[in-house]
């Protein structure tokens, strides 16, 4: 008995028959737009290869990592097999030898970059791997960090596979993590981890114990991204971006003030968005900052104003993660593909221009005033976003 995969053959809301046709319009009229480079499956996770200017990682759901050219698309990729299940996070060690990848599958694994070899698994989560870090700021204590839906942090040794803590605070999965590079030290790591329901905690870890210092409640539900960005050679700011439709900003000298009140600080900026927030970057020169969101767009604010400034238009799936390499930003998305954009300011003004000319990713004065857009939230968000997550990462692709 035959089997049909066409969609239009099985039960669909008219909602969901709009957004179909929506989203095969827009790959059909934008699908040159960002240079795309196409890969099998839905990208989950974006890391910049720290060796090459012209190299990234990326996560995919297809149960596989994968280094891409971005500069030139025919070059050969590397792809990393080794997971069970969809590939949700990575991270490289300090000279790009070795890649760490995290997985739906519960495990950590580290392959070797050049020859692709499984080097090491890491077994120790009981639930998806969302989040990886590396650091070997204390020279004698180099750690691989990750964050997991079971709500926990493991800190292992990244040479032996050790545990060499664990870290249970957080009340439920917890999705990003960020290392502090101005309080960070020789002598101890200060980590910043942010949970799916909407709490944000700050941990110092030394080479002997892991505490906890305190807590940031200033999200109304799940954090997706920490990021600590600012202009080249100036102090970091936290950059946090939420399903609460946010990014906010939490400004340097707040951050040292972290403990003293109980909500731990107040954001300096907050830049609101028509749907959930996933990601958040800054062009090298800290003029713009870059959001991605899950309408398929990528946003470029001006990072003095707060004001909307373009909207780069070519994703038609969930924007999922962004990366500045150089003066290029990288967008990546459910689309399955890698996009890449100019941030020079003339060419960002180009764009604005052809935008304006073809009246795509023309800017509503809603977005430009930065206005509450689709305010509408619920303490259970997150667990129906999880279940949808789940529901259309597993689900057959329709292309």
């Amino acid at each position: 008995m035959s089997v049909s995969s066409d969609p239009r053959n099985f039960f669909q809301s008219d909602q969901s028959l709009e957004k179909a046709e929506r989203r095969a319009r827009k790959k059909k009229e934008l699908k040159d737009r960002g240079q795309p480079i196409s890969v099998p499956t839905k990208i989950l996770g974006l890391q910049p290869d720290t060796s090459s200017a012209a190299h990234v990682f990326v996560a995919e759901a297809g149960n596989v990592a994968r280094r891409l050219n971005i500069q030139d698309p025919k070059e050969p990729q590397r792809v990393y097999r080794a997971h069970t299940a969809p590939v949700t996070s990575l991270a490289l060690n300090r000279d790009a030898t070795v890649l760490y990848t995290g997985s739906w599958d519960k495990t950590i694994t580290a392959f070797s970059t050049a020859s692709k070899a499984v080097l090491k698994t890491f077994k120790g989560h009981n639930d998806f791997v969302k989040a990886l870090v590396y650091t070997d700021i204390i020279p004698s204590k180099p750690m691989l960090i990750s964050a997991s839906s079971d709500a926990s942090i493991i800190i292992w040794n990244p040479d032996t596979g050790e545990k060499l803590h664990v870290l249970k605070s957080h009340p439920r999965g917890v999705q990003a993590l960020a290392i502090d590079p101005v309080e960070s030290t020789v002598e101890k790591v200060v980590l910043y981890s942010a949970g799916s329901k909407q709490e944000i905690k700050k941990w110092s870890i030394t080479a002997t114990k892991a505490t906890e210092e305190c807590e940031i409640i200033q999200h109304e539900t799940g954090v997706n991204s920490l990021r600590f960005l600012g202009e080249e050679g100036e102090e970091s700011d936290l950059w946090t971006a939420s399903s609460d439709m946010t990014v906010k900003r939490f400004e340097r000298s707040g951050l040292g003030k972290l403990g003293e009140g109980k909500g731990g600080v107040d954001p300096d900026t907050e830049i609101w968005h028509k749907d959930f927030v996933n990601d958040v970057a800054m062009d090298v020169g800290g003029r713009w900052v870059i959001t991605a969101c899950s309408d398929e767009e990528v946003r470029v604010w001006d990072a003095g104003t707060s004001k909307l400034y373009h909207k780069f238009s070519g994703h038609y799936d969930v924007v999922t993660a962004l990366a500045v390499v150089g003066n290029d930003l990288v967008s990546v998305s459910l689309d399955a593909t890698v996009r890449k954009w100019s941030l020079l300011p003339a060419d960002v003004k180009a764009a604005v221009e052809e935008a304006r000319r073809n009246d795509e990713g023309v800017i509503d004065d809603e977005e430009i005033e930065g206005g509450a857009i689709g305010r509408s939230r619920s303490n259970s968000m997150l667990t129906a976003e999880e279940e949808a997550e789940l529901a259309e990462l597993m689900a057959e692709e329709d292309d």
